[in-house]
């Protein structure tokens, strides 16, 4: 019998993320030396993206300007492709600051689209997603200027009628019961 010369390499649980590929990948984009934590809520946020929501084409992008990275994906395979910016929860964030988040990374990605010739970016929305240390993870959705509501489901404006007659049956109680108080 041939003897196999295997060395073994033991996956723990304090290495394994460290080992991923993807990580290797986000740290070899050199924005993360001194940020380790934030190189883990991008490896934390695309893993969910890809393990949990079961998102497509999930791939990491560069952000030169932002020194940053941003995921790409699509929620379904005939969606539009989602950006998410991943960032840890101790990160705080000004109006302004979002601003510019929202700005520069549709602006990487218009470049990018260029690059490979790809139009099927939602364009206005930005979803950033906070990463707590232990995997927990917040998704917020980002939109430049203001984005009137969806319109109510025929329930919701059912469950408003039925409110409203409540209400006005209220009042009539009310009014009745001050008259015989007088």
């Amino acid at each position: 019998m041939a003897c196999v010369n295997q060395q073994s390499f033991k996956l723990t649980r304090e290495n394994w993320l460290e080992d991923h590929p993807k990580f290797k990948e986000i740290q070899s984009l050199g924005y993360f030396n001194e940020k380790s934590s934030l190189a883990r809520a991008v490896i934390t946020v695309y893993l969910d993206l890809c393990e949990n929501k079961h998102w497509f084409g999930v791939c990491i992008r560069p952000c030169e300007s932002l020194k940053l990275v941003y995921i790409t994906g699509k929620r379904t395979k005939k969606s539009q492709l989602d950006v998410v910016v991943p960032l840890t929860i101790d990160t705080a964030l000004t109006v302004e600051e979002i601003q510019d988040i929202l700005q520069e990374v549709n602006r990487c990605e218009q470049e990018g689209e260029d690059a490979e010739m790809e139009s099927s970016c939602a364009g206005s929305r930005v979803t950033v997603a906070f990463c707590e240390t232990d995997s927990t993870v917040v998704y917020y959705d980002f939109f430049q200027g203001l984005v009137p509501p969806d319109p109510p489901d025929e329930e919701e404006e059912e469950e408003e009628q039925v409110k409203s007659v409540r209400k006005k049956v209220r009042q009539k109680k009310e009014k009745t019961h001050s008259k015989l108080a007088d």
